[in-house]
């Protein structure tokens, strides 16, 4: 099987930051109804701009 992939990058506040739960919710809600799956998240610090950032990655089937 081959596989197609795709990264998503969400700014936070930090890990206990909620001010963007509900748009990462309907963002993830999106790539699943689009056949992603989710296989890979990390969280790193991007120093120059001072922010948080969540990298998600998905894969899905090639059709």
């Amino acid at each position: 099987m081959k596989w197609q992939y795709t990264t998503a990058q969400f700014v936070t506040r930090g890990l206990g930051d909620e001010s963007g739960a509900s748009d990462l919710e309907a963002a993830l809600n999106q790539l699943g109804a689009d056949g992603w799956e989710l296989v890979s998240s990390t969280i790193y610090h991007n120093v120059e701009a001072g922010q948080d950032v969540l990298l998600l990655t998905f894969k899905r089937p090639v059709a």
